[in-house]
């Protein structure tokens, strides 16, 4: 019966279509300038996330649909009297909906693996938003079953889809609201500091799983024609639900609603040149051959200048006991080119002023902070790009680089102790 009615409904027709868009979607990504191929966390996110606001959205309409095609074919009357209950009935249409859309799900699933397994040197898929994002498009299209029971019009369909929508996006502006623990669409950044906290999404797939099936016996329970369910059937799926959502309510919110910190690594991949030392998270160990080109541009353009920052550590990466301040770089995207690596690491290898100093604008600086007079200063030595902030700045950049050579490197020395003690930079060489 299942087969029959997978083969006669429409999801049939729409899951592939969303199988297609989807791995377009995921196919068409540039590789360089995305945030999430070689990054096994975040892939599961984006597949999740497709599969949650877009095609979850799309398919849950479909269900409403199909679920109000008794009153389009005027043969309701005949099946509210058969054997079958209409919970059976309501589960039978879902899992016919659910199945085919886990289908397109496991296409994308496959394609955003591919890609990033094509970038990562290591195979650790995350699964946890997968199942979540799977569990979600099950209440889902449960919610569109019910409704397309209760309320057969042709008008339901699209406004399931978009009121599904449209509860994301309101999450997605109250994050903490509570909205997003019972109709998750994570939506977040996790690189490879952070990992999936697996309580809080087996909790949240578990509420999901539970309220889909128990929902589905309400048009059984308030309509009278059809059988209802037996109570045995109905208690335990509910008993289920409320103790996931009790969790789910007692659960601690945090910065990062689905994710925990990643534990620190015992070992992380260094790259050492000179003086100069930068280290990466493991889930980065792919970038290593580019980190040592980009330390030995930075350690080439710092030269024998004192007082930069030499230990260059990825965010969230605790350094340990090294000698003098560590500075912190972020990788933005898992592809990232040597260029981009040393912009990033010449900017973290700037010296830092103390807690609770607050640079002075500069006239020299064009009124703003001086300490950018000093970092622009540094990466124009070193041919990276720097900000501009108009002539002014431009021209007090020019008057240090274009000194002699010993009073460029004697200004940078005074400058770097001015930003550590918190003091107005040195006059510019004359």
């Amino acid at each position: 019966m299942l087969w029959c009615e997978m083969r006669r409904g429409e999801a049939g027709k729409v899951a592939p279509l969303m199988g297609l868009i989807g791995a377009l979607y995921l196919l068409l990504e540039d590789r360089t300038e995305s945030d999430w191929i070689g990054w096994w966390a975040d892939t599961g996110i984006v597949v999740q996330l497709f599969g949650v606001i877009v095609m979850g959205s799309v398919m849950a309409a479909t269900a409403t649909w199909t679920a109000s095609r008794g009153q389009r074919d005027r043969t309701r009357p005949w099946t509210d009297t058969a054997a079958r209950g209409g919970w059976s009935q309501a589960l039978l249409i879902w899992a016919s909906v659910w199945l085919w859309t886990l289908l397109a799900y496991a296409v994308h699933v496959v394609i955003a693996f591919g890609r990033t397994a094509g970038v990562s040197d290591e195979f650790a898929p995350v699964w946890e938003p997968l199942l979540l994002g799977a569990a979600m498009s099950a209440l889902q299209i449960a919610v569109g079953v019910v409704v397309g029971t209760l309320l057969p019009s042709r008008l339901m369909a699209p406004v399931v889809g978009a009121v599904w929508y449209a509860l994301f996006v309101a999450a997605a502006f109250a994050p903490g609201s509570g909205i997003g623990r019972f109709a998750p669409a994570v939506d977040e950044h996790w690189a490879g500091s952070l990992v999936p906290d697996t309580a809080l999404m087996l909790s949240s797939a578990a509420w999901c799983l539970a309220a889909a099936v128990a929902v589905l016996a309400v048009p059984a329970l308030v309509r009278r024609p059809v059988v209802s369910p037996r109570p045995w059937g109905v208690v335990p799926v509910a008993v289920v639900a409320l103790l996931a959502a009790g969790a789910l309510v007692t659960l601690p919110e945090k910065a990062t609603p689905w994710a925990a910190a990643a534990p620190q690594p015992e070992d992380p991949p260094c790259a050492t040149t000179g003086r100069t030392t930068a280290c990466l998270w493991p889930a980065n160990r792919h970038l290593l051959p580019r980190l040592e080109r980009a330390v030995a541009d930075v350690d080439r353009a710092l030269g024998p200048l004192e007082g930069f920052n030499r230990r260059l550590d990825e965010q969230w990466l605790d350094p340990g006991p090294v000698a003098g301040e560590a500075g912190e770089f972020a990788v933005m995207a898992p592809d990232v080119g040597v260029r981009r690596l040393s912009q990033d690491l010449l900017a973290a290898a700037m010296p830092r002023p103390p807690e609770g100093c607050e640079r002075e604008g500069s006239k020299a600086a064009g009124g703003l902070p001086d300490d950018f007079l000093l970092a622009a200063v540094v990466h124009h030595r070193a041919q990276a790009p720097f900000d501009y902030y108009g002539e002014e700045f431009a021209a007090a950049v020019e008057k240090v680089v274009t000194a002699p050579r010993a009073e460029q490197d004697n200004w940078i020395g005074k400058a770097v102790d001015s930003v550590r003690g918190c003091a107005p930079l040195p006059g510019l060489p004359r």
